[in-house]
């Protein structure tokens, strides 16, 4: 018995300089060799899995975190990352039983409802999952308020704007900017949900600006420029910018190209935005993009 404790020490002490040494192979055939002697070792299992998580092994790691908390049942952490991998691997279900089973053992945490609020985001039941994003900012603010960064805000914007709420959407997302003035993913998407609702465009507008300079590759931002300009009534202006979006896309996009042939319609060039339109329809049948296509053919 003393040999087998010294054996798994000496085993312990070795995986941790792997792991510092960021060698994952060498430190997982240790914890692999301390699960085989001991199969009760929740530390082991728990480093394993946080292991196959960063290696973005997701399966394994719910494997070997579902293991912790049988093995471990008042591992708080564990739970959490365990509804992490979950999510990781589009288990949302699974995240949310998960979750709900962390709440009745430790009660309400910020990272409780914070990573409930992630799972409804992704299953995109928004309204959900902005309640539990003000859950997690209530419990935030009351112990932990350095958890309150402009990603969390922006995530609050997002799942706000998805929902229909534009007018708290627009608040988190300042606040974000608040956080971090120069966060271009936030410029960009608060920027542009103005000017898809054509309102506030001047200041839409500066925010895409920035964001732009920021990136000037960036064909979703680009995108916007072109859109918010269109929607300030100059369209010949957004023309430069949404054909340089085009042009960085790895992807077709409906989006653009219907964009485009709005701003080639409101400069008169009917056949060029039938063309555009045409694009769009291929990429994505849209009943509002076909009525447009339609209606500008020649008579």
């Amino acid at each position: 018995l003393v040999a087998a404790q010294v054996r798994s020490a000496v085993r312990a002490k070795l995986a941790d300089l792997y792991l510092r040494a960021s060698d994952h192979k060498q430190a997982a055939e240790l914890l692999e060799g301390m699960l085989k002697d001991d199969p009760l070792n929740a530390q082991a299992s728990f480093i394993l899995g946080s292991m196959a998580y960063d290696d973005q092994r997701a399966e394994q790691a719910i494997d070997y975190f579902n293991r912790t908390v049988l093995l471990n049942p008042k591992f708080e952490q564990a739970y959490y990352d365990l509804a992490g991998a979950q999510i990781a691997a589009n288990r949302l279900d699974d995240a949310l039983a998960t979750l709900a089973k962390a709440r009745t053992q430790f009660g309400q945490t910020f990272f409780l409802e914070y990573l409930s609020g992630v799972a409804c985001s992704r299953r995109k039941d928004f309204a959900e999952a902005f309640k539990y994003y003000t859950a997690a900012e209530v419990v935030a603010q009351a112990t932990q308020p350095n958890r309150l960064t402009h990603a969390f805000y922006f995530q609050m914007g997002v799942a706000c704007e998805r929902s229909g709420d534009f007018d708290t959407a627009a608040k988190h997302f300042e606040k974000c900017l608040e956080l971090s003035p120069n966060f271009t993913d936030a410029q960009n998407y608060l920027g542009y949900m103005w000017a898809e609702r054509g309102t506030n465009l001047n200041r839409a507008r500066e925010l895409i600006e920035r964001a732009v300079k920021a990136e000037p590759d960036n064909s979703a931002f680009l995108d916007s420029l072109g859109w918010v300009l269109f929607k300030l009534g100059k369209p010949r202006e957004a023309l430069e910018p949404m054909e340089r979006a085009l042009g960085k896309i790895e992807e077709p996009d409906p989006t653009l190209y219907d964009h485009l042939g709005d701003i080639h319609a409101a400069l008169g060039e009917i056949d060029k935005a039938r063309e555009a339109w045409r694009k769009s329809l291929e990429i994505e049948p849209n009943e509002v993009v076909r009525k447009k296509f339609d209606a500008a053919a020649p008579k």
